[in-house]
């Protein structure tokens, strides 16, 4: 990688822990693994980042903004409604990567409890999943597909807060809670909180 720019370099560590996070797990990202998928030395991953958690921490945010940009590129090029985008950030759609995807939430959630390089990310990542549903709600009522009484903002953190949840309880793999109560009840949800237009 030598002949590579230091921001490329770094970039690629990224990449290369996003993978591994999003395979094996954050706790998958260590220095020696990231260093030994990339095919690079230890320390030139030490060059870049001052501590393992600082790059687990990172690759984190790294795999959420990548997430978000692939939601909103995916509704431009699907033309997708604000709506059908909506349903899509708060994993509605595609259960199977969203529900992957949750699980390194949930995982980076536990580490931030003990880490505060982890506790940043999530508090970042965080906000950035809320600007993104708040601007989805936006355009949803400049476009008249649905409308509401309360600040977006508040509205943005109650979807926040029901997802992050309601996936808690998918996640535990109750048989009376499968993709069928999930979709019904956050439809639901959605319904109770915007006016959709018909």
């Amino acid at each position: 990688m030598s002949y590579y720019s230091r921001e490329v370099r770094r970039q690629m560590i990224l990449e290369t822990a996003v993978n591994i996070a999003y395979q094996e797990g954050l706790s998958a990202t260590t220095v020696r693994r990231i260093a030994q998928e990339a095919q690079i030395a230890v320390g030139q991953i030490h060059h870049h980042f001052s501590s393992a958690d600082k790059l687990r921490a990172e690759a984190f945010k790294l795999s959420v903004e990548q997430a978000l940009n692939l939601l909103v590129e995916d509704g431009k090029k699907e033309n997708a409604s604000c709506l059908e985008m909506l349903h899509w950030s708060l994993f509605i759609e595609n259960y199977e990567e969203a529900h992957k995807y949750s699980k390194l939430w949930k995982e980076a959630e536990v580490i931030s409890f003990q880490d505060e390089n982890m506790r940043e990310a999530f508090r970042y990542v965080t906000k950035q999943w809320h600007t993104t549903i708040v601007n989805l709600l936006e355009k949803g009522a400049l476009n008249s597909e649905f409308k509401y009484d309360r600040p977006k903002a508040l509205i943005a953190w109650d979807f926040i807060a029901y997802s992050h949840g309601l996936d808690g309880i998918f996640a535990l793999g109750l048989e009376e809670f499968g993709q069928k109560e999930y979709r019904e009840n956050t439809e639901a949800f959605i319904k109770s909180q915007i006016e959709i237009s018909k």
